[in-house]
């Protein structure tokens, strides 16, 4: 990517972002980027410009910031106690998965290892590089998470536009942000990235940023109490990550996802509907608030999906436990259930 491209690309994320939260979209941050972006690469004629590596440590590091901010006492036992229904939600996703795999290969004539990967409600780009790395179509994988992916934010938007809309009014304006408050954010940030820095090296886990930008803000939070102003950060955050699903707009993307219309279309549907029960058994079996319940039970999209919840008040620690445990289960237990099939 050249220069001026780059720079046209952040120009029109940041235009987009701007002017969809002057509309008061729901998580307009990161809807505004994402076609702002979008438009950008299809003025340019869809240079397949791919996501370098470092934007999704970037984004890895600078969500699990945004969880860090919320790493309270209480917090972090709430988030504790999702880890029973976090595996409940992994056994069920990776059952849809293989549901749909089979459903897609049968149906379709994808091949079955292509359709388990892009069945799998793990990351875009651990799924499609592990799945190219076993002989897996690394494009279309690519292709079916993006698409999904795109499907959430949509619902998840509608969704805090609903929340918006039950929210009370605010009794009195927000307190004006201090020098302290400030300096305090700053020190909670630089203490995530540089946790997510060493997460990315140290942890063998495809969101290693995550783990260790929590680990890292939310032990700073712990020694740092008071007020943070962290809206500004948390659009930000929503913005790039906007971004970076932008890119992914490619030429490839529009065809790779043409010829393979009817198989994309099957397996996600019945991920939606997966959603749908995993949300159901969230709220009637384990008690969380529709909220919370819903934004963990999304199917995939864990960065992005946290980069819009703090417009919510649903429970961010909760919703980040979930989603590491499912889109790690999923990470390890995909790779071994493709190589069982291939050897049988």
């Amino acid at each position: 990517m050249s220069p001026a491209a780059a720079v046209s690309l952040c120009a029109a994320g940041a235009v987009g972002a701007a002017a969809a939260r002057r509309l008061h979209l729901p998580a307009g941050g990161f809807i505004g980027a994402m076609v702002g972006v979008g438009l950008t690469l299809g003025l340019m004629g869809f240079p397949d410009f791919g996501t370098p590596p470092l934007l999704g440590g970037a984004l890895q590091c600078l969500v699990g910031v945004l969880v860090g901010f919320r790493m309270e006492r209480e917090a972090v036992r709430s988030g504790a106690r999702a880890l029973i229904p976090a595996a409940v939600l992994a056994g069920l996703f990776l059952a849809s998965g293989l549901l749909a795999a089979g459903a897609a290969t049968a149906l379709t004539g994808i091949h079955l290892k292509t359709a388990l990967f892009a069945a799998a409600t793990g990351g875009l780009t651990e799924m499609a590089t592990i799945g190219a790395s076993q002989g897996a179509n690394g494009p279309m994988v690519a292709a079916v998470h993006l698409v999904r992916l795109l499907l959430v934010i949509f619902a998840a938007s509608l969704l805090v536009g609903r929340l918006r809309g039950k929210a009370p009014e605010a009794p009195t304006p927000p307190r004006a942000a201090g020098a302290e408050d400030r300096v305090r954010l700053a020190a909670i940030v630089a203490a995530g990235v540089a946790g997510g820095i060493l997460g990315l090296m140290a942890v063998p886990l495809p969101a290693g940023g995550v783990v260790g930008s929590m680990a890292g803000a939310g032990a700073a939070r712990l020694f740092l109490p008071g007020a943070v102003p962290e809206r500004g950060f948390q659009f930000a955050v929503q913005s790039f990550a906007g971004g970076v699903v932008g890119l992914g707009l490619s030429e490839e993307f529009f065809r790779t996802l043409h010829q393979l219309a009817g198989a994309a279309l099957l397996i996600n549907a019945v991920q939606m509907a997966a959603w749908l029960l995993a949300f159901y058994l969230l709220v009637r079996a384990f008690g969380l608030d529709p909220a919370t319940a819903g934004f963990a039970s999304a199917p995939g999209g864990m960065g992005t999906t946290l980069s819009i919840v703090g417009e919510t008040q649903a429970d961010l620690v909760a919703v980040a436990f979930t989603h590491l445990f499912r889109v790690s289960t999923t990470v390890v237990a995909v790779p071994l259930i493709a190589a069982a099939l291939a050897g049988a």
